[in-house]
């Protein structure tokens, strides 16, 4: 960081931000036209929350920015990523105001940062200017719009309070004209204990969401059924305008039966708290491209001030005393400017064993069997129509002739059964009501014991392990699941019963889970009963738990986790996938997986993966993660640790180590040998293209002229760099050389010889 005054950098620091905001006036839009919003205060990024919003500027570079405040430049910071060229201005209201992605500065700002620049010889600066050095008026000119950093084209605008904290310029003091309400597309459904699933067999599920009577009025086809504690998600957006771009919802609460349950809004995004985006939105869901799902309850390690939990943190069923019976729900949306949508569904919340409780069992004759059923208190508010008993059979639940349900008073029902042999298939009562089924008591046919047809498979999803049974046998029995390290049995767990050939199971990340490798299977609940089905390929892993921990799949790769990592502990898999085409390939490694794919972290942990036998430096390789959408290798920050490369990742996916062979490109260089040009000032602009490992930061780029090093722009997005001349250069011929380093060390260098000369003045012709 520079200084450019006898005051210390810390100094200046306390002194900006030690005004406190009072009465403030009007402020002014950064740009003198119509304001459209391409992305929200509060949207996700990837680590963090969108902390501004950002100007559309009609996919052009070049709109003139202008100041919102009377006020000073207090920082400059340039960058080949992130905010690109940065402005900040203090303003005399104690405000802070932020301008991203511009292309071009005026003269009274840019001098002293190209000043900079040229002094070290670096395009990278993070500049703090003394108070009141560089004065602006409200509405006066600052800069031009760029693309400079991240995206397209478009101004990235920030208000901040004096101590730094992103605010919402939407809610404290820049209007817009927007009428517009928000909009919702889906409902998730979220188990939040440790055992239950859905009827899907999975933890999460979501349901389309559909508009209702009145505008901004959305509702549900279906009536949903519950009966273990769950959380809410919503995916929705908003918009200034009908057609115009998507942003994240300002405010969202959730009320159940008219109590609010939970409260999230984007008024603040403090940078101590910022990683807390990937708990306030679906991290798996952003993953995978929708960015727009919101949690209405908290979970652990979500900090961010803006969201609170009224009754159980969101969770409905925490506390367990919650009334049996059909609830009513609402999650209203509100946008910065006061428009209003609303989600209203109804749900059934049931006991927490079966609605239908079985009295008792007789057989009044000889070829029949009844069995007499209660309904648990206040099931009329279920609105039952009917209840049938559905027989399971392989790949079918359906009805038999054999089997009658005979409706009673209050509620009770007779299940009788004819039939001239032991009724052995399983039954299992289907309560139907509006909309919805209901899958209730199992009561027939479920066998303490079958032949051990079984076989298990497994996922690591994002709170735990889902162990799947394919079953192959034609008559139904509980099952059991034994997890073990080595020879050790780690623990017992019991599958659900979803039908004859498939049972499920949640597994929590319990401490005694710390490392699976053998997964063990028996249709069976009787431990005596020895376990005869195995699997024995995993290699699943609890991390998060420790202070330091190492996890590997062979003695090549090695992953370094601390609870820092992560918010909690959770489960991780490694697979080690052997390629016979690995030098088609360019594969300096095998391929490893890390999963599941996404996974939520605080920090990056560390990938160490040694290569035997090889000398890194003269085989430039790194270690690298596969994008499946793009179908490429994408190049992580690499460092060489003796015969192993050394790298950090933010999540799991496909990883491995990737030979780049091939330097960077000059491609389009605007300035030809031989040629020359009448302008002391020539445009020097080239595209700067690499295959795989990419140009790193900005001391990767080397453009000189005569020896003398030049400023260069450059975007990492479009690959275009472009010289800023700060002097003329004198008439006559000149050299020109470029060199250029990829991450991985690979150079490209180029040199030709140009001339310039003054552009001529046309003489006025004079006649006689």
């Amino acid at each position: 960081m520079l200084k450019l005054s006898s005051i210390t950098t810390s100094l200046l620091l306390i002194a900006g931000l030690s005004v406190i905001p009072g009465l403030t006036a009007a402020e002014d839009w950064p740009l003198k036209r119509e304001t459209d919003l391409s992305s929200g205060f509060g949207d996700f990024r990837d680590g963090h929350f969108h902390g501004g919003v950002d100007l559309r500027t009609g996919g052009k570079i070049g709109a003139e920015v202008y100041s919102p405040v009377d006020g000073y430049v207090w920082r400059v910071y340039m960058s080949y990523s992130g905010y690109g060229k940065g402005l900040y201005i203090m303003g005399d209201n104690g405000y802070l105001y932020v301008y991203g992605h511009l292309s071009q500065m005026t003269g009274k700002i840019d001098r002293p940062v190209k000043e900079a620049q040229m002094a070290v010889q670096r395009y990278r600066q993070d500049i703090y200017f003394p108070k009141d050095s560089i004065r602006v008026k409200q509405g006066e000119f600052l800069a031009y719009t760029g693309q400079a950093g991240k995206g397209g084209p478009h101004l990235h605008f920030e208000k901040r309070t004096g101590d730094n904290i992103p605010i919402n310029p939407l809610t404290n003091g820049f209007e817009l004209d927007d009428k517009t309400k928000p909009s919702f597309s889906r409902l998730g459904i979220q188990m939040t204990d440790d055992h239950s699933l859905l009827p899907n067999g999975r933890r999460k599920l979501f349901v389309d969401v559909k508009p209702s009577k009145g505008p901004g009025q959305f509702g549900l086809d279906t009536l949903i059924y519950l009966h273990r504690p769950f959380g809410l998600l919503v995916d929705g957006y908003d918009q200034m305008r009908s057609g115009g771009m998507r942003q994240a919802i300002y405010r969202l609460r959730l009320f159940i039966d008219d109590r609010l349950m939970y409260d999230t809004r984007f008024d603040s995004a403090s940078y101590e708290t910022t990683d807390a985006v990937r708990l306030e939105y679906d991290y798996t869901e952003a993953a995978n491209g929708r960015k727009r799902v919101r949690r209405l309850f908290k979970i652990s390690g979500n900090s961010f001030s803006g969201s609170s939990g009224q009754l159980g943190s969101g969770i409905f069923g925490a506390d367990g005393g919650e009334r049996v019976g059909r609830h009513r729900a609402r999650i209203v949306g509100d946008d910065s400017f006061g428009n209003r949508s609303e989600v209203k569904f109804d749900f059934l919340w049931g006991p927490r064993d079966y609605i239908y409780q079985m009295d008792s069992v007789i057989m009044p004759q000889k070829l029949r069997t009844e069995y007499y059923f209660t309904p648990v208190d206040g099931f009329d508010e279920f609105g039952i129509d009917s209840v049938v008993a559905l027989r399971n059979i392989p790949g079918w639940w359906g009805q038999s002739k054999e089997v009658q349900v005979i409706p009673l008073e209050n509620g009770r029902i007779i299940c009788r059964i004819e039939s001239d042999r032991t009724p052995t298939a399983l039954l299992a009562l289907h309560l139907y009501c509006a909309n919805t089924i209901i899958r209730d008591n199992i009561f027939n046919g479920l066998h303490e014991q079958q032949a051990d047809r079984v076989k298990p498979s497994w996922e690591v999803v994002d709170d735990g392990l889902l162990v799947t049974l394919d079953i192959k046998n034609k008559k139904a029995s509980e099952s059991r699941i034994e997890l073990y390290y080595g020879d050790s049995l780690l623990g017992v767990e019991y599958p659900q019963y979803f039908d004859l050939s498939r049972h499920i199971c949640f597994v929590p990340p319990r401490p005694e889970y710390e490392r699976i490798d053998r997964i063990g299977a028996a249709m069976t609940r009787d431990s005596s009963h020895r376990m005869r089905a195995f699997s024995d390929s995993a290699n699943i892993h609890r991390v998060g738990g420790r202070d330091l921990q190492i996890v590997s799949v062979d003695d090549l790769l090695e992953l370094t986790f601390n609870r820092a990592n992560l918010y909690e502990p959770r489960f991780i898999e490694l697979k080690r996938n052997y390629s016979r085409h690995k030098s088609a390939l360019h594969l300096n490694s095998a391929h490893y997986q890390v999963l599941p794919e996404a996974f939520v972290t605080r920090e990056d942990f560390l990938m160490k993966l040694r290569i035997p036998g090889r000398k890194l430096n003269d085989n430039p390789s790194g270690i690298c993660w596969l994008d499946k959408e793009e179908d490429r290798w994408v190049w992580l920050d690499n460092e060489l640790a003796g015969d192993s490369l050394m790298a950090t990742s933010l999540g799991g996916g496909s990883f491995a180590a990737v030979f780049d062979y091939d330097p960077p490109k000059i491609l389009h260089l605007s300035v030809n040998e031989g040629r020359t040009y009448n302008t002391l000032k020539p445009r020097i602009a080239f595209l700067a293209v690499d295959s795989l490992s990419g140009i790193g930061d900005d001391e990767d780029i080397s453009v000189k002229i005569d020896t003398k090093w030049q400023i260069v722009d450059f975007d990492p997005e479009t690959a275009r760099c472009e010289t800023q001349l700060v002097e003329p250069l004198a008439p006559g011929p000149h050299h020109l050389a470029i060199i250029i380093y990829d991450r991985a060390g690979n150079m490209t260098e180029q040199y030709l010889n140009f001339t310039v000369k003054s552009k001529q003045k046309r003489r006025k012709q004079t006649g006689r």
